[in-house]
């Protein structure tokens, strides 16, 4: 699905869902999770973004994301390889171009 990239007001409501699936994350991602943080246009109160929530986790070791990609799975996320970025993992909820979360996977810490 193609979706026009809007940006909206702020919404009270993006740091309580983030605060939900902050929850359903730690219960997959378990110990190995250093942080899980809000981050982005909709962590800022006031601010109007695209209504996308970004999520930075901070591991020790980024293979240890791999562990994680059928968990996420179901809970609707998929991973997407960025070659690019090789400092980071990143998780789309949604399909593209109308996803409504990004996980960021990053080692905690680190350089990046």
């Amino acid at each position: 699905m193609e979706k026009e990239i809007s940006i909206e007001g702020y919404n009270s409501n993006w740091a309580k869902e983030f605060e939900a699936e902050k929850v359903k994350l730690k219960e997959i991602l378990n110990d190995k999770v250093i942080s899980i943080e809000h981050i982005g246009s909709t962590s800022i109160k006031g601010l109007g973004a695209k209504p996308i929530l970004d999520i930075a986790i901070g591991l020790k070791d980024l293979k240890t994301v791999m562990e994680f990609i059928e968990p996420l799975e179901k809970l609707g996320y998929e991973f997407v390889y960025h070659k690019e970025f090789a400092e980071r993992r990143f998780f789309r909820k949604g399909e593209w171009r109308a996803g409504t979360h990004h996980l960021h996977f990053y080692e905690f810490e680190g350089e990046h």
